[in-house]
């Protein structure tokens, strides 16, 4: 058999066995692909690319291989650096695929875990501050409770995650007592996640309702500063032409989001005396547990 012959067979079983697998795990199955000690090389070529291709464990003897583990947990540790960036979407696919090749018991329950706090920290941003408490506050509870479900994560994971949750909540508390640099922060989020989705108009509003939050301080700066100053009246413009609140003519050139965000971030690192995207991420984010080596 010529190569391109071989190449073609080998091609189309593991299609074959791909479809068979699919077929089987939509109907709740677990399938695993079996190394037999007679097999020939070509049919082990076929089974090694079938288990690689659908993260399937693969069965040689008495020992259980899977080659999709290392995919595993680069979906695992891509979807993480997602969600602490508020990119919702791409972290949750990654967390999806993560699931569907991982294993290792360990590593499903953080992909378990992480699922979840995905879903906490999405809650958290995207509802309006003054309503976390009340209609989240079971949410972080459940996630509490479900922590010391894992039990293949040692007591100082589980905690690390515990104090992650407290945290938050704590914060969540603070958003509803209008604590002024915290709903800064929560706005901030908002508005990187309207950028990342390329919503502009959205974005537009989140770093208008920045300004308004913080009015004393920014109108301060802007007497003395001509670029923020004009950054701030075409923006309180923008948005009345473009909600229909007044007919503008001559609407000067309006700043990028992208651009009028960093102008904005600036002032608030300014104002608050911290690097505030930094501390931003940091509040609302959910870093990943490191064992001490």
């Amino acid at each position: 058999m010529s190569m391109s012959e071989l190449q073609k067979t080998i091609q189309n079983a593991v299609k074959n066995n791909i479809e068979i697998i699919e077929s089987e795990r939509y109907n709740s199955k677990d399938p695993m692909v079996t190394i037999g000690k007679d097999d020939p090389t070509e049919q082990i070529i076929i089974k090694l690319l079938t288990s690689e291709r659908t993260g399937a464990p693969l069965k040689y003897g008495m020992e259980t291989l899977n080659p999709a583990e290392d995919l595993a947990n680069k979906n695992f540790n891509n979807g993480i650096r997602s969600l602490n960036s508020w990119q919702f979407r791409s972290s949750d696919n990654y967390f999806n695929e993560a699931a569907k090749t991982a294993r290792d018991l360990k590593l499903q329950q953080r992909i378990n875990l992480y699922k979840q706090l995905h879903n906490l920290l999405k809650s958290v941003i995207q509802t309006s501050p003054d309503r976390i408490v009340k209609s989240k506050g079971a949410i972080f509870e459940e996630v509490a409770k479900l922590i010391a479900k894992y039990d293949k994560l040692d007591a100082t994971e589980q905690n690390y995650y515990r104090k992650q949750v407290d945290s938050l909540y704590e914060l969540a508390h603070q958003l509803n007592d209008g604590e002024r640099e915290i709903r800064t922060n929560h706005l901030l989020a908002k508005c990187s996640i309207s950028l990342y989705n390329q919503e502009y108009l959205a974005a537009y509003v989140w770093l208008y309702k920045i300004y308004l939050l913080n009015k004393e301080m920014f109108d301060t700066i802007a007497e003395g500063d001509d670029v923020l100053r004009k950054a701030l009246k075409t923006l309180r413009q923008y948005l009345e032409s473009e909600t229909g609140l007044k007919e503008i003519e001559d609407l000067p050139t309006m700043a990028s989001a992208f651009d009028l965000q960093m102008i904005f971030i600036d002032h608030l690192s300014a104002i608050y005396d911290v690097e505030f995207l930094v501390e931003t991420k940091m509040k609302f984010s959910f870093p990943v547990y490191r064992e001490n080596k």
